[in-house]
């Protein structure tokens, strides 16, 4: 057996993995965003949501799925906090099998006030990443 001191670098090595990076670096963004859209009370998560259901196509919960790369459970839960919300309602459709989502007025209002708060942190992420030595995505 190795003893404890041999077999640190092994594990120091592991520290180098890219999907281990790429998390941190998506936990930093995700919290950077999260805390420039905090005056509208939005995450940045319920922001690509909402920008998504904007674009004006009927969006199933299905194709909203497959847009946003997340399951469906996931996605569904989202959904219910914008819903109760009063951000999101659902539209009356011919198959009950489908549930189809659209923006509420309060919807886009508050879309339209996290725009530029949203601006601000496409400019800033980048400065953002590089305090904790990300230099690119």
């Amino acid at each position: 057996m190795e003893k404890k001191n041999d077999s640190t670098f092994k594990y120091r090595q592991l520290l180098s993995c890219k999907c281990l990076k790429m998390r941190m670096a998506s936990r930093i963004a995700t919290q950077f965003y999260d805390k420039k859209l905090k005056p509208v009370k939005i995450k940045i998560t319920q922001f690509t949501i909402l920008s998504i259901i904007a674009t004006g196509e009927n969006k199933t919960v299905n194709s909203l799925s497959e847009d946003l790369l997340m399951d469906r459970t996931t996605l569904t839960r989202s959904l219910d906090i914008l819903f109760k919300q009063n951000l999101i309602e659902n539209v009356k459709n011919n198959d009950a099998r489908k549930r189809i989502v659209q923006l509420t007025s309060q919807g886009y209002v508050i879309l339209e006030k996290a725009i530029p708060l949203w601006k601000e942190a496409e400019d800033e992420i980048f400065d953002q990443c590089k305090k904790y030595g990300f230099s690119a995505f």
